[in-house]
């Protein structure tokens, strides 16, 4: 058994076998707003054909663990992985949240081994754009 759903995990995108490391900074001065974001993220995978189950796959079977003892988080095909963005822009209009912005991203991952699943890449955008963010907030409490 497992908390999945049409092959994804309901309790956390990496699944399991993983542990994280989140900061988030915001800033806003008048109409201008700044967002840094950074997740750091140690994840242990499954070897392409091989017997054990390390977690990287949350379908397979708990009894295909390799051992009951010694189990540490990011064993199996270790990857590291890195996710950073940085945002700043101005507000146009505050009344729908119409904002000029622009951002950068870089996400990188890199793996013991490299398999058919898991393997090493690196990719960054940059985004400029125009957006609103419309929320209805409702407080009726």
């Amino acid at each position: 058994m497992n908390y999945g759903h049409n092959n994804q995990s309901l309790a956390h995108l990496w699944g399991a076998n993983f542990r994280e490391l989140i900061a988030i900074a915001r800033y806003k001065k008048d109409r201008w707003y700044g967002m840094a974001k950074v997740i750091y993220g140690k994840r242990g995978f499954d070897y392409d054909n091989d017997f054990y189950s390390y977690g990287g796959d949350i379908y397979r079977n708990y009894e295909d663990r390799p051992f009951d003892n010694g189990v540490k988080i990011g064993q199996g095909n270790t990857g590291i992985s890195l996710f950073g963005q940085l945002e700043t822009g101005y507000i146009i209009n505050p009344e729908t949240n119409l904002k000029l912005y622009g951002s950068f991203i870089y996400r990188n991952m890199n793996t013991d081994i490299n398999t058919r699943n898991n393997f090493d890449i690196s990719t960054s955008w940059l985004n400029f754009g125009i957006r609103t963010d419309i929320f209805n907030w409702y407080y009726d409490y």
